[in-house]
């Protein structure tokens, strides 16, 4: 199988990866269990689908295997053709699976252009977002540092955004922490500054942008979207727990309600990339406001396991599979020792004027090492086309030559609604790496329908075995004989 198919069929096993996680983990949210435990259902369930990807990518990457080949006859003296029979069976040119494969995979690099600049242009948006803001008074550093203290994570930049909807934690490397203006004096301050201090804990903010790496690299998976916003619902429920773990009923009011003013004036939490207050989809927050509300208990040990083993289950699953596929990847040919040329030729009783109407003449080798020609030197050179006795030995055409790259005709487009099987002959030159060069048609049928230059182009990509380059038929003149027929 080829490269290109193996990769667009690991494209189709991420899918299916993706939407068993995804259906997986959707059962599992049925039972009560503790977000914590749920954000980590979800983020295999998000990167699990990279697998077979990664794998199969690997794979092709890497030298293929080898494969002995049995050893090709050697060059008999005199005159010598290859004879190469190809059928090639015409189908939906959008329906073959080389070309469907290359459609697949082009789809998905457009796919990934079109994320990355989406993701440009909402970095941009929210770089132009962080100019406008400006430092925070001494009072609101001196409480964020106290919370940062107490959450043993180092104290971040503080800024406040006068037209900021609610608070977020923004940049990689450098966390900023924003403030819209009309939280720093509210009664929810302490505990959205203790939920954004949780993050920086957890170090969310670096697992938002490999989540915004992986959705560009992936945009063609579309199970991804819903999965990623089902991680953001519960990292944002695993961060409200841990913010207000000490708060008492009133303190839970007043940070439900921070949280509904905040999707009442906030867009869409996925159009910056940044941990808002507000990054789950509004249509996950009713079980937020819940939790927040009336806690729910850490899971126990059975919960646990029972999420552990199901994504062991999936990772072995995805992994064989992965490596499974790996596998059908086309062999490379191994070269092994020509066989010895035979003693003496067998005469046959033919008189030379009338040779076989397929063979054709072949010029004297070009000159090698005397080590390469030493075991057949005086076998080889021994005739020309010039020099031909009248008693010689003709050469029985090969009609099976091995390949490392066997040709792949198809149907020409010249070929016209009523003809449905022709035929070409075209002549070649083997090289040394064992491709083919200075194709020309020697013949085709019907002439005019286009069979011959897709024989030609079938033959140049085509490359012969390395046991049979060191068969000799290096710089030998080779002869296609390529049959079409309608399938």
């Amino acid at each position: 199988m080829a490269n290109t198919e193996l990769l667009a069929l690991s494209l189709g096993l991420s899918l299916g990866l993706a939407a068993a996680t995804r259906a997986l983990m959707g059962l599992f949210e049925r039972s009560p269990s503790d977000p914590a435990l749920r954000e980590r259902g979800w983020a295999l369930a998000l990167y699990l689908p990279a697998l077979p990807i990664l794998l199969v990518g690997i794979a092709v990457l890497l030298p293929p295997l080898a494969v002995p080949l049995p050893p090709a006859p050697q060059i008999p003296s005199g005159q010598a053709a290859l004879v190469v029979d190809v059928i090639v069976h015409r189908g939906v040119l959008w329906l073959q699976p080389q070309t469907l494969a290359l459609a697949a995979l082009g789809l998905a690099g457009l796919l990934c252009a079109v994320r990355a600049g989406q993701l440009a242009l909402r970095t941009l948006g929210l770089r132009r977002f962080l100019r406008s803001t400006h430092p925070a008074p001494a009072g609101v550093l001196a409480g964020v540092a106290e919370i940062a203290r107490r959450a043993a994570v180092p104290t971040p930049v503080v800024r406040i955004a006068d037209d900021g909807a609610e608070a977020m934690i923004a940049g990689l490397f450098r966390p900023a922490l924003i403030l819209p203006a009309a939280l720093v004096s509210g009664p929810a301050l302490e505990a959205v500054c203790a939920h954004e201090m949780a993050h920086l804990r957890r170090g969310d903010h670096r697992a938002l942008w490999a989540e915004e790496i992986l959705l560009v690299l992936m945009a063609f998976n579309p199970f991804l979207g819903p999965i990623r916003a089902r991680r953001a619902a519960a990292r944002e429920e695993a961060c409200d727990a841990e913010a207000l773990s000490q708060a008492s009923e009133a303190a839970r009011r007043a940070y439900a309600r921070s949280l509904l003013d905040a999707l009442r004036v906030s867009p869409n939490g996925d159009a910056a990339p940044a941990l808002t207050f507000t990054s789950s989809r509004r249509i996950l927050v009713m079980r937020r406001l819940k939790a927040i509300l009336s806690p729910v208990p850490v899971s126990g040990a059975r919960h646990r396991r029972t999420l552990f083993g199901a994504g062991l289950t999936l990772a072995a699953v995805a992994g064989a599979g992965s490596f499974a596929l790996a596998g059908q990847r086309a062999p490379e040919p191994q070269a092994r020792p020509a066989a010895a040329p035979a003693a003496r030729p067998l005469p046959v009783a033919r008189p030379v004027a009338q040779p076989a109407t397929f063979v054709s003449a072949l010029p004297a080798p070009a000159p090698a090492p005397a080590s390469a020609l030493a075991p057949r030197a005086a076998f080889v050179t021994a005739l020309t086309p010039a020099e031909t006795p009248t008693n010689t030995t003709e050469a029985a055409p090969l009609t099976n030559p091995s390949w490392a790259q066997s040709p792949r005709p198809t149907w020409p487009q010249a070929a016209g609604a009523d003809v449905t099987s022709g035929s070409a002959v075209v002549s070649c030159t083997a090289q040394a790496d064992g491709h083919l060069t200075d194709c020309s048609v020697l013949s085709e049928e019907p002439v005019g329908a286009g069979f011959g230059p897709v024989a030609v182009e079938a033959a140049e990509q085509a490359r012969l075995s390395p046991s049979m380059i060191d068969a000799g038929w290096a710089g030998k003149t080779i002869r296609f004989s390529v049959r079409f027929r309608l399938g």
